[in-house]
């Protein structure tokens, strides 16, 4: 049986998700742990949720007091388990810790480490015995892993002590879908005038550069079609513009309408704020996505996106402030965005689009079944 942790509603999780739907297809037995950080109920098969609800991207003692009550209650499931013969999937340290923890308890398990993000880089404006914490952590996730996942294979360059890389993997955030046949033009998604329409859908947070191309669709520069849960801030100014003729928001979406929602746009944004190391390595789902819509993407100069995006001709690079942001707008041409979007489409026909699956069962399989 695989035991997929991860502290989030899971069904909103992209990255998530290509695994659960996989499991399903192969008949895999398996079971989740999720946080239904919403209050919502969630609802999934095989699933059980710690009920307690917390925001995201918050910090404070109480975000710590909620993320040791969460470990806990990992633990507390997994223990139920026995000692059983299971693979234990962590999705990321707050996931794979409480997994590594068990994993004393039950050396029958194996436990694949699935590097969302280094957490110590995350916490990167934290007090120094908070990243210290965080950093023991992780080395001993690490050391208690059999198999570790990160997404780019530039984020080795990330990890902060020795691992034996004989167990490092890599899966990038590539759409995993049979088809495209639920991609469809709509006009309920369209905008009355001749603007570029830009799109973001994904996390709110103040290291995305989100308030700025909300500022520039505002001002009438862009269209911008957006959607996503997160910063409050950001939630309440997109709610206060809803009669704005520029600005489409759509709050919480699932993850296939999200797509649709980029579909139906000129460019996709995937703007990073390199304050944050770990957006550096930035490996978005929206770099791969784009590829899989053709449509180019508009990303942070300084990053490996930016280094990939101008690699292959597939988007646009701007440094982060405002003015930075409207001065690479001003070299924009439709002529432009069709050859870029069009090179995006060959580099996932040609690259991409069989490597998900052909991971998931030359590297994920083979795993669960050793």
């Amino acid at each position: 049986m695989v035991i997929l942790i991860r502290c989030n509603d899971v069904v909103s999780d992209p990255r998530a998700m290509k695994y659960v739907r996989f499991l399903q297809e192969k008949g895999v037995e398996y079971k989740i742990i999720g946080w239904d950080r919403d209050g919502n109920k969630a609802d999934m098969p095989n699933a059980v949720f710690w009920q307690k609800k917390a925001g995201y991207n918050v910090g404070g003692f109480c975000a710590v007091k909620n993320r040791l009550g969460w470990m806990f209650f990992v633990v507390k499931q997994l223990l139920k388990t026995g000692r059983e013969e299971v693979v234990l999937h962590g999705c990321d340290i707050d996931s794979a810790f409480p997994a590594a923890l068990y994993k004393i308890f039950n050396p029958k398990s194996k436990l694949l480490f699935d590097v969302f993000d280094w957490f110590s880089a995350t916490l990167y404006n934290q007090k120094q015995y908070i990243l210290k914490a965080f950093g023991i952590m992780e080395m001993f996730t690490v050391k208690h892993s059999n198999k570790i996942v990160i997404c780019e294979p530039e984020r080795i360059e990330q990890i902060p002590f020795l691992i034996d890389e004989s167990l490092i993997t890599v899966l990038p955030n590539i759409p995993f879908f049979n088809d495209n046949s639920f991609l469809e033009k709509d006009s309920r998604k369209s905008f009355s005038n001749d603007l570029l329409t830009f799109s973001y859908v994904g996390g709110f947070s103040k290291d995305r550069c989100l308030f700025e191309i909300v500022k520039i669709a505002e001002k009438g520069k862009i269209n911008l079609s957006i959607a996503g849960y997160g910063d409050k801030e950001l939630e309440e100014k997109l709610e206060s513009l809803r009669d704005c003729p520029y600005i489409r928001y759509y709050g919480k979406v699932p993850y296939q309408e999200g797509l649709n929602i980029s579909y139906n746009s000129d460019i996709m944004y995937a703007m990073y704020s390199k304050v944050n190391p770990n957006h550096i390595y930035a490996a978005p789902n929206k770099y791969y996505e784009s590829m899989f819509l053709s449509k180019p993407l508009f990303t942070t100069k300084g990053t490996i996106v930016e280094k990939k995006v101008l690699n292959y001709q597939t988007g646009f690079v701007s440094e982060e402030k405002e003015s930075d942001i409207l001065e690479t707008l001003s070299h924009i041409t439709k002529e432009k965005i069709s050859i870029y979007g069009h090179n995006a489409s060959i580099l996932w026909h040609d690259k991409y689009k069989e490597y998900t699956r052909n991971w998931l069962i030359n590297e994920y399989m083979a795993f669960i079944e050793q």
